[in-house]
Parts: C-alpha cells; sequence; structure tokens
C-alpha cells in the first residue's frame, strides 16, 4: 500500500466520523486489513490521527472508526488520562509522523470513574489516575443526568485542552493550525461517536483555539 496522501485535521475527521457511522449501521468496509496493505507499512507509517482513550475492552478505536492497518495512532490508558508519557508519544506522532489530528476519546460506564467516585481508594499505581478523574466528577456534580458519563465528557475535555495547551510542540502545531485536537464520546450500546464541546470554558469542538 501506498504511503498515504497528508490531509488537513479536518479532512481526517471527516474520515472518523464517517467510519463511526459505517460502524453504528453495520456497513463496515474493514479498510487496509489485507496482505498487501500490512507489506506496504513495513518500510514506515502516516496515521491520519491519534487517538488517547479508555483501555475498555468494550471500545476498539479501529474498528468503531471502521479503519485499518496504519491508519490510527492509538494510545490507550485506563480513563484515558494523560501523563508524560503518553503527551510523548501523542508529540511523537505529532511532530515526527505529521499526524494531523489528536483525539481525545472518552466512553460511557466507565469503570475507572465509577470507582472513584464511589470513594474507592485505588490500589498501587492505578491511584495516580484519581488526580485528574475527581477533578472531572467535580464539574459534573453540578449537572443533570447520570454523574459517571458527565463526568467522562469533562474528563475528555479537561485533556483535550491539556493537549492543545502542551508546550513546546503540540500548542505550536495546533496555533499554527497544523494540527487540530477534537474531545469525543463513545455511547457503549449504540456505538455512536459524539464530539464535545465546552462554551462556558471556551473550549470549542475543535482546535485550533
Amino acid at each position: 500500500m501506498p504511503k498515504q496522501k497528508q490531509i488537513t485535521g479536518q479532512e481526517a475527521l471527516d474520515k472518523l466520523m464517517e467510519g463511526n457511522r459505517r460502524f453504528v449501521t453495520g456497513q463496515l468496509l474493514h479498510p487496509h486489513r489485507t496482505e498487501e496493505a500490512r507489506l506496504g507499512l513495513v518500510s514506515g507509517q502516516s496515521p491520519c490521527a491519534v487517538i488517547l482513550t479508555c483501555s475498555d475492552s468494550r471500545l476498539l478505536p479501529v474498528d468503531v472508526f471502521d479503519q485499518g492497518l496504519g491508519d490510527l495512532f492509538v494510545i490507550r490508558v485506563a480513563g484515558g488520562v494523560l501523563n508524560d508519557q503518553i503527551m510523548g508519544s501523542i508529540e511523537y506522532a505529532v511532530d515526527h509522523l505529521k499526524t494531523p489530528l489528536v483525539v481525545i476519546m472518552s466512553h460511557e460506564s466507565c469503570g475507572a470513574i465509577t470507582a472513584v467516585s464511589q470513594g474507592v481508594k485505588l490500589p498501587g499505581h492505578t491511584a495516580t489516575l484519581t488526580p485528574s478523574i475527581d477533578a472531572a466528577l467535580k464539574r459534573a456534580q453540578a449537572q443533570g443526568g447520570n454523574l459517571i458519563n458527565n463526568a467522562a465528557r469533562e474528563l475528555a475535555l479537561s485533556m483535550a485542552q491539556e493537549v492543545t495547551n502542551s508546550e513546546p510542540i503540540l500548542a505550536d502545531q495546533i496555533k499554527s493550525g497544523k494540527v487540530m485536537v477534537v474531545a469525543c464520546y463513545y455511547e457503549l450500546a449504540s456505538g455512536e461517536v459524539t464530539l464535545l464541546s465546552n462554551e462556558q470554558d471556551n473550549i470549542p469542538i475543535y482546535s485550533p483555539i
């Protein structure tokens, strides 16, 4: 498979959302999963998007967006929270692989958020997940509806804002318009991905801002 043509962040986002519509309706194309595609990627990669999301086994980004080998640079961690290593991985994709889109995706019924909301003291290294999740829960307290799912949306928005403000590599790329950052939310039952925005905190549906 030849190296993919460089596309914009908006074009990459359109591609992912079209793929998600196929996933929801069961009209999957399963692109770039042949032997030819696999062999064509041996010499390099040019993914159209970075996806940071939770490690939950019910959420598989390549399938959710109906993509294939070489399409997505996927980073997964419980809760979908950021740390220095994850930020560095995003920087690698953006700066070295020239990936034009960063997607932060939370999801319905997140176990990590549920545990923190119930006051569970997470053991060992899982305790490092607590501060970001706790902050999202506090922001979601005043909202109506499901606390866990509202906190998941808030968490995705706050992680997207951290990526947007991360200096020097990401902030510079975003301000120059070379990279777009979006936050989104995945519904387990429907399989639908919804883009998020937060006008109150001046977080748009996508960056640059």
